[in-house]
């Protein structure tokens, strides 16, 4: 009897052992995505909705796709969270209240647009005119402070003094000299 020769089966190139670049990059991606999860989820029970669904977003767009079905339950979740209904105003003074809470809240284009819709209403409200030249002082914009300045101080020339004495117009006064002229002369 003649001994065989075991047989030699030839070793590929790539065994299913050795990590493609691809299988690497996807488990990163994979436990990149696992570390977002767990902060936004972190975030969610702090009630930080609104940065959750940035966290909850980027969660989403990740590859595994249990993780990323489970994210988009939550950012709808947050959405609804964060979601601001747009109050229901119809007066002068609805607009005026709400451009004043916008103002101070920092959102100056929402301040300007309620402002906007007042003045509509009531074009010769010198407090309007008045406070949107703050607003739009405050948003970079040294035209439109100056003409409703002006518009404010010819319906009652009190608030040229109002404005003077004003220190949320004080920063305004550097940044802008024609609104510094405006206030510093006695006529337009």
């Amino acid at each position: 009897m003649t001994k065989r020769k075991p047989s030699v089966t030839a070793i590929p190139e790539s065994s299913p052992f050795d990590k493609p670049a691809e299988v690497a990059t996807t488990m990163s991606n994979s436990q990149k995505q696992l570390q977002a999860w767990e902060r936004a989820v972190q975030l969610f029970t702090q009630k930080r909705y609104e940065e959750a669904c940035a966290v909850f977003r980027e969660v989403a767009a990740g590859p595994a796709a249990h993780i990323a079905d489970k994210a988009r339950s939550y950012l709808q979740i947050c959405e609804r969270k964060t979601a601001r209904p747009e109050p229901d105003l119809h007066t002068v003074e609805d607009h005026f209240n709400y451009g004043v809470e916008r103002l101070n809240a920092g959102d100056t284009i929402k301040a300007r647009l309620h402002f906007g819709r007042a003045l509509a209403i009531q074009p010769d409200a010198d407090h309007i005119l008045y406070t949107l030249a703050l607003c739009c002082g405050i948003s970079g914009d040294g035209t439109g402070a100056c003409e409703n300045l002006k518009l404010a101080i010819h319906l009652d020339p009190r608030n040229r003094i109002l404005a003077r004495q004003d220190p949320e117009f004080w920063p305004l006064f550097a940044q802008f000299p024609a609104l510094r002229a405006l206030l510093a002369s006695g006529g337009f």
